[in-house]
């Protein structure tokens, strides 16, 4: 279970967050980008509510209780 502000990697931290609706913070470098809850992803791409953010340009932190 990662902690607040922990940097998703794995397919697990993803799987996880997308199962318990918890909210995660999108980063382009140190540009916030978008902060919500995950709603697909696989190997090249995250979904946010609609978005898609290529895995390898952007950083996803976790945000519980946001």
């Amino acid at each position: 279970m990662p902690h607040q502000g922990d940097i998703l990697t794995l397919p697990r931290h993803f799987q996880y967050h997308i199962q318990y609706a918890v909210p995660v913070e999108v980063f382009r470098g140190s540009a916030h980008v978008d902060i919500g809850v995950i709603t697909a992803v696989d190997e090249g791409f995250v979904e946010l509510q609609g978005t898609l953010y290529n895995r390898s340009l952007f950083t996803f932190i976790s945000r519980p209780g946001y």
